[in-house]
């Protein structure tokens, strides 16, 4: 059973995100957040990109990419789809706008 959603903090490319997340799935968060960061960090470090926008989006390719090398097979359609889209916006709004 899930429980309710609480606020945990997560930090990438040196910025605080605040995510509510079930108690069951705070350490994957935290394990994903951190991957996605070290991603980040790295496309950040080997292509001096300063622009937050465009290291994230190579990231996120970085990361299909390995996904896809990796033969992993495809995820299964969740029902929390416009919960993870308004999270995802949010995300990028505290980018474009901090």
């Amino acid at each position: 059973m899930t429980t309710q959603p609480k606020p945990i903090t997560v930090r990438i490319l040196d910025k605080d995100y605040k995510i509510a997340c079930p108690a069951e799935e705070q350490a994957i968060l935290f394990r994903t957040a951190d991957y996605v960061n070290q991603a980040m960090q790295h496309v950040k470090k080997n292509g001096q990109i300063l622009n937050t926008e465009r290291v994230a989006v190579l990231a996120a390719l970085n990361i299909a990419r390995e996904l896809i090398e990796n033969n992993a097979p495809p995820m299964p359609p969740r029902d929390n789809t416009a919960e993870l889209v308004a999270k995802i916006d949010a995300a990028l709004e505290q980018i474009e706008h901090p």
